[in-house]
């Protein structure tokens, strides 16, 4: 789950961080989250810089993630060091690690088709039978909502049976 936190809250965390505070002692302070302040601490370190923003969207081409996937399955390297390289969100790079370990380059360079697919009608197959093959088959749709609806009745009027008490008993040995 994402909490959007203020720049005041990671400027303050940033200030204990220089200070000399570990990770566990400036989540109690700020009540930013553990693992975001480490991964916070981890890019700083390898970057130099604090960042208090989100990451801007950037399009994610097969090249792009491809060779994210590269630098992190072939080459070893960090989620944060990929991260700052490549300028990507920490939770996209897990998705694609993801889908990477699961269905390999394939999955992970699949594109998903963008929008809402069309509501597309389903045709009525009554078009082409005859009316005696129409009558049949409304004839067997009866009989059956017929079946269901006597089962059900059955089945209320012996709930109702074991509610009030009513109906066959069987001794009790």
């Amino acid at each position: 789950m994402y909490k959007k936190h203020t720049q005041e809250e990671w400027a303050k965390a940033y200030e204990l961080h220089k200070d000399g505070y570990d990770s566990p002692s400036i989540s109690r302070l700020t009540g930013l989250d553990l693992a975001e302040i480490k991964r916070h601490i981890q890019l700083y370190r390898q970057t130099g810089s604090w960042q208090t923003e989100r990451k801007t969207n950037i399009r994610a081409t097969p090249a792009l993630r491809m060779a994210a996937i590269d630098a992190i399955v072939k080459k070893s390297l960090s989620y944060a060091e990929v991260i700052a390289m490549y300028g990507l969100s920490f939770s996209s790079l897990k998705s694609w690690l993801k889908k990477f370990r699961h269905g390999g380059y394939e999955e992970l360079l699949a594109m998903k088709p963008r929008g809402r697919p069309y509501k597309v009608p389903k045709p009525k197959r009554t078009k082409g039978m005859s009316e005696l093959e129409r009558l049949r088959e409304e004839n067997e749709y009866l009989k059956a909502e017929n079946a269901y609806l006597k089962k059900l009745k059955a089945l209320d009027q012996k709930e109702n049976a074991e509610m009030f008490g009513i109906g066959p008993r069987l001794s009790e040995n």
